[in-house]
């Protein structure tokens, strides 16, 4: 349902027609004030509605609803209209931790799907850090999204002779750290982590609403467990306007 909360009073008694300062940017800043105001994910009233309320022309909306798109308070969702941006999360790298804690943390109601549990060989997706003696890897996607809005992707592949402990009862539940702990005992040493930024992939853009963008970021995580041993390798992919990447360094001593 679209929200009522900017149908005020028209605001083109607030634009001025000659200040030096641009119409569409006079009406962003009055959106943006009004936006502020609502809840992450609320619907804004459509371009119409927006024009009628402000008398004003469809380009100089949507270059004022563009303004608010680019500072990542409103994001477009296509075929359904516009919405306020939800919260965003910040992802902390200073520690092994499962992903659905970051939403936690930032009191957020997160909601994790599973798109895809398979087994397949392995092949150039997937990462060159992870070994399997008989060349099979399990493949676990999930999704990560609040307030209707999907913030991460993440595609989780383990080694055969792990894999073979983990259900698919297991991957709908659990996070893979639990999982890996409680399945096989192993424990988790430490974990070796890089973040680029790639063209999403074509089988995960419509998912993760990125097509269009050009890079997204990317995280590939391995973790590892005694001995060096490679117990799994996650890829995640983040939507560029929905979240933080974090990391805490000290000085050498």
């Amino acid at each position: 349902m679209v929200n009522d909360d900017l149908k005020q009073e028209p605001a083109r008694r607030v634009l001025q027609r000659d200040s030096p300062v641009a119409v569409y940017q006079q009406v962003a800043e009055v959106l943006t004030e009004e936006v502020n105001r609502l809840e992450p994910g609320a619907r804004i009233p459509t371009e119409e509605s927006l024009m009628e309320q402000y008398g004003i022309s469809r380009t100089t909306i949507r270059k004022a609803i563009e303004t608010l798109v680019s500072k990542g308070l409103l994001v477009r969702r296509q075929g359904k209209g516009t919405f306020v941006m939800a919260q965003r999360p910040v992802r902390m790298l200073n520690r092994l931790a499962p992903f659905m804690e970051t939403f936690t943390a930032a009191g957020m109601k997160t909601v994790k799907g599973l798109i895809e549990y398979k087994w397949m060989e392995k092949d150039k997706s997937v990462p060159a850090k992870l070994v399997s003696a008989d060349n099979l890897v399990l493949v676990i996607r999930r999704s990560y999204s609040s307030a209707g809005w999907p913030y991460a992707i993440a595609e989780i592949f383990i080694p055969s002779h792990i894999g073979r402990h983990i259900s698919l009862a297991d991957a709908e539940k659990n996070s893979i750290y639990q999982v890996i702990q409680d399945r096989t005992l192993k424990p988790l040493e430490r974990a070796e982590i890089t973040v680029t930024m790639q063209a999403p992939p074509d089988h995960l853009a419509d998912a993760l609403n990125v097509r269009g963008f050009p890079v997204v970021p990317r995280l590939e995580r391995t973790t590892l467990g005694a001995h060096d041993e490679v117990l799994e390798c996650t890829v995640t992919y983040f939507h560029p306007k929905g979240f933080e990447i974090r990391a805490e360094v000290a000085t050498e001593a």
